[in-house]
């Protein structure tokens, strides 16, 4: 099995491309499993969000 994991930062990709980049990915391997996480960064005056994927494939 092997990983590939895709970043989201919304402040430098729109999510629509992030999405065609990770559905592209998908539709080339056997995919065994997908993870999801997010987090928060920055400070309460400056907030941002990111969420990772952590995509298991064979």
């Amino acid at each position: 099995m092997k990983t590939k994991l895709f970043i989201y930062r919304a402040w430098k990709q729109p999510l629509e491309d992030f999405e065609q980049e990770v559905n592209d990915f998908l539709a080339t391997v056997q995919l065994v499993d997908v993870k999801i996480s997010g987090a928060t960064l920055g400070s309460s005056e400056d907030m941002s969000a990111q969420t990772t994927l952590l995509v298991v494939y064979q």
